[in-house]
């Protein structure tokens, strides 16, 4: 991944004065979405909003390799039950940010959704400072930065991101979202179709190597003076190896990544990452290891 490294310097403006070449300066800032910018997993989120329990023929259609299209079919099942568009729009953009190391309980049921659905929020969840606020300073430093970009990289879906980015105030607003499709269909559910259909990859799944996509993005928008990746998850370690010396890899502390990367070996694979390792809890911790 040569491009993520140092730029070539351009001419400075066309003027009399004897100023030196300025350097083109871009960042390629570049997230996972689940437990890492939201503190919970959005696909099994939105199972809270329905009462009755998954049938069991629905439940083991999922084979371990099959999410994506087992999701497919949950929006379904969701909608039968009277989980409707607007509904699930309202869980997602109700989901908590990775934001405080403490959260006070919630109290109460919200009055944005219908009483017979549940939020299913935890009165003693765990997150981390200031994701939300991190993003922000993100978005912004692209006004100065200009060829900076914010990506997210997820397994979730477009419909779940878009809505719970731009439910924000201000909106954020992300140059890519790289993840499966998630259209509205006639008949009111979510239909997903995966962002490919990959086997090149051991380390990630069938529906999306997040490594191949964050090399394309960089061939198609790069270089970048660094690449900043930050993750919690198994799927977060393909992405992380295609980095170079001169980027940083933020892992989740206490989620998977960190055991993978801990062990050495995942599926076969021996685990090398050349960039440096940083590992959070609080987005405190990723922003002072990035420049803007």
């Amino acid at each position: 991944m040569a491009k993520s490294g140092k730029l070539a310097k351009k001419s400075c403006c066309h003027c009399l004065c004897s100023c030196e070449d300025e350097e083109q300066v871009a960042y390629l800032y570049a997230f996972d979405f689940d437990h890492t910018i939201v503190d919970q997993n959005s696909d099994t989120a939105v199972m809270e909003i329905i009462h009755d329990p998954i049938p069991d023929n629905l439940q083991r259609m999922y084979d371990g390799t099959n999410w994506t299209e087992y999701m497919d079919q949950i929006f379904r099942f969701v909608a039968d039950e009277g989980g409707t568009y607007d509904v699930i729009a309202d869980k997602i953009s109700l989901l908590k940010p990775t934001e405080g190391l403490f959260v006070k309980p919630f109290q109460g049921q919200l009055k944005t959704l219908p009483t017979k659905f549940t939020l299913g929020l935890s009165n003693s969840r765990k997150c981390v400072l200031g994701m939300i606020e991190l993003l922000q300073r993100i978005s912004e430093s692209r006004n100065v930065h200009h060829h900076s970009k914010l990506v997210v990289i997820s397994d979730a879906n477009t419909f779940f991101i878009q809505t719970f980015l731009t439910s924000r105030r201000p909106p954020l607003i992300a140059d890519a979202i790289i993840t499966n499709q998630a259209d509205k269909t006639d008949e009111g559910y979510l239909k997903l179709t995966p962002y490919e259909q990959q086997q090149a990859c051991p380390l990630c799944p069938r529906n999306l190597c997040k490594g191949a996509a964050l090399e394309r993005y960089i061939e198609l928008k790069g270089p970048f003076n660094k690449v900043y990746y930050t993750g919690d998850g198994g799927n977060d370690v393909c992405p992380a190896m295609k980095l170079t010396e001169n980027d940083v890899v933020f892992v989740r502390k206490n989620f998977a990544m960190e055991k993978i990367i801990a062990h050495g070996n995942w599926k076969g694979q021996n685990i090398d990452i050349k960039a440096k390792i940083v590992y959070w809890d609080d987005a405190k911790t990723i922003e002072e290891e990035m420049d803007f």
